[in-house]
């Protein structure tokens, strides 16, 4: 005897079970919860066929994010991470800013088992909203209320070190690099009792680049100097995330898709923007044994041709970097800075719909149209966040837009 099953415009045939006497199926439930009709058909003891409707419910299960005013700093231990306090924030104001290092500010109202240099982690919502390194926790006039300031993360490497395996740079990556240096001087180095053995590292793509480190005097260097560089030059941005009581840390090229934004729109407010129109045109570059020219062209492009008729007119910058085969990279990084610095900023609503504000980080691209309609490509090089306030101050870092045709509009004009 068959027995077929026609529920949410799907059919089914049931199967006898011996054992309970009942015919059996199993059903596929819609998504959506409510009362559906369920068609039985089969055939009686007499061999008549049957058919019967019935109405059957189904429940769903809607999880809801519960969210909170309440923000919970957890405070870590430098050498063993293990937490050492827990507190809620009163107020704070976080800033992550890599080239300007700026400090954040947190209030809380009790004496924390904390000490300069811990780490900090900022939850809101059951998200990690900031890492960061305390930078000394302060009492206020003997009150009860402490304020702490912290620096970002990657602060915990703002170290002094010697110049080691260089050469992993142009062979291999400038990712793989800072991975070497990280774990030959700050997790795995010869000293075990002042290794961050919490701390993981994962290179997750690999640029080649012909450049040695600058800065360096008497071999030395900072590395925490270093590695910011890389994100202003070279796109190279650093990932951290707590996973089974460890810290990771993603080192990567930035490839991300760039966002788009309406500085005209009603969702982005205080926004303000100064321009600059001075461009490097001529970069010298003195090494130990040499002396090189480079020239910028109108299309951006350089050249060492000193009679090239498409150059353009600006500024001449001299700069020194010792090796010969450093000379023409260092001079192209000294071009790149022809941009205008941290002159536009704005506040974005972070409950907008028109941005996924959530993925946003330092070094996301960003294609803005602003206040006076022209589009200009750029990135994100400071996000700053305030308790209670629906609103991100965004700073934008080096616009990435053709200086050389701005400066032959204003000739004109």
């Amino acid at each position: 005897m068959e027995v077929l099953v026609e529920f949410n415009n799907e059919n089914y045939i049931a199967i006898y079970n011996e054992d309970t006497g009942y015919f059996e199926l199993d059903l596929t439930a819609p998504e959506n919860g409510g009362i559906y009709d369920i068609k039985i058909t089969g055939k009686d003891i007499l061999d008549n066929k049957v058919e019967e409707i019935e109405k059957i419910q189904i429940l769903t299960i809607k999880e809801e994010k519960v969210t909170t005013d309440k923000v919970v700093a957890y405070f870590l231990d430098r050498f063993s991470f293990e937490i050492t306090d827990v507190a809620d924030l009163q107020d704070y104001e976080i800033n992550i800013d890599e080239e300007t290092n700026s400090k954040s500010n947190l209030i809380v109202m009790k004496k924390l088992n904390a000490n300069d240099k811990d780490f900090i982690f900022i939850n809101e919502n059951g998200e990690i909203k900031y890492i960061g390194i305390i930078d000394a926790p302060l009492n206020d006039n003997g009150e009860t209320k402490y304020t702490i300031t912290a620096k970002y993360i990657t602060n915990l490497f703002d170290r002094d070190i010697l110049v080691n395996n260089e050469e992993l740079i142009s062979t291999t990556g400038i990712e793989d690099f800072i991975k070497y240096t990280i774990e030959n001087e700050f997790t795995k180095s010869n000293d075990s009792l002042l290794n961050m053995n919490y701390l993981d590292v994962e290179v997750l793509t690999h640029t080649k680049i012909n450049k040695s480190i600058d800065n360096v005097e008497n071999g030395i260097y900072n590395f925490h100097t270093f590695i910011t560089n890389c994100s202003q030059n070279y796109n190279i941005v650093y990932t951290f995330k707590v996973e089974n009581g460890r810290l990771k840390m993603a080192i990567s090229k930035q490839e991300q898709e760039v966002q788009l934004i309406d500085t005209t729109i009603t969702d982005i407010t205080n926004y303000t923007e100064v321009f600059e129109t001075n461009v490097v045109a001529k970069v010298i570059v003195k090494t130990s044994n040499n002396l090189f020219n480079y020239f910028l062209l109108n299309n951006r492009t350089t050249t060492t041709d000193i009679n090239d008729e498409n150059r353009a007119i600006g500024l001449i910058k001299t700069i020194y970097t010792e090796k010969d085969e450093d000379a023409q990279q260092t001079a192209l990084n000294e071009f790149k800075s022809n941009s205008y610095e941290h002159l536009i900023q704005f506040d974005v609503n972070n409950e907008s719909n028109l941005f996924d504000i959530k993925n946003w980080k330092i070094g996301t691209p960003i294609k803005m149209k602003t206040k006076n309609n022209v589009i200009i490509d750029s990135y994100i090089s400071a996000i700053s966040m305030k308790k209670g306030s629906k609103f991100y101050s965004i700073k934008t870092g080096n616009i990435r837009i053709n200086f050389i045709d701005k400066i032959k509009k204003e000739l004109k004009n």
